[in-house]
């Protein structure tokens, strides 16, 4: 199998994430509403919670701000894993034609980066909030240096497509 052009490796993984994207962008918009409603029908919040604590509805019991801030950590990672996976189609269609060392893909994989680092915020976030807004013991925040330093390696890469795409400009200009 070719590795660029039509019916590539960059092909079918670009069609591979937009599979997942659609999946991702369902789940974002359904936590957001989730999220909207509990704020809006504070009964439909606290009935959530208490079908996730595996408990009978409590009646007129108030839905925390741990509570939001869980459905909000839920919709922010949604939406951050939404917002990578766009940018790395970005980033594969260019590579499918041909033209990978293009000044929007240095872009393309800083706003990566951010994106990375916005999923491990809210993972902190989470692992904070999320089981005592369902009736646990607060658990410890997993500190993973993988991530951290596959976040820097996406970085590194970016600058490497800085200069790749700077010397391809160059010889461009020189022909």
């Amino acid at each position: 199998m070719k590795l660029i052009g039509k019916r590539s490796v960059s092909s079918v993984l670009r069609w591979f994430l937009g599979l997942a994207n659609v999946f991702v962008a369902l789940a974002t918009v359904i936590v957001g509403l989730v999220l909207v409603a509990s704020v809006v029908i504070p009964d439909f919040g606290a009935g959530l919670i208490d079908g996730l604590r595996d408990e009978a509805p409590s009646g007129e019991r108030p839905v925390v701000f741990a509570e939001h801030l869980t459905l909000l950590g839920g919709f922010f990672a949604c939406g951050f894993t939404w917002w990578i996976i766009n940018r790395l189609r970005r980033v594969l269609l260019s590579v499918n034609r041909g033209d990978a060392f293009e000044h929007a893909n240095v872009n393309r994989l800083r706003a990566v980066g951010v994106g990375l680092i916005g999923i491990q915020l809210t993972a902190l976030l989470l692992a904070m909030v999320a089981p005592g807004a369902i009736g646990q013991s607060v658990g410890d925040y997993d500190f993973s240096l993988g991530s951290w330093l596959g976040i820097l390696v996406v970085f590194i890469l970016a600058e490497v497509f800085r200069q790749g795409a700077d010397m391809r400009d160059e010889q461009l200009t020189l022909v």
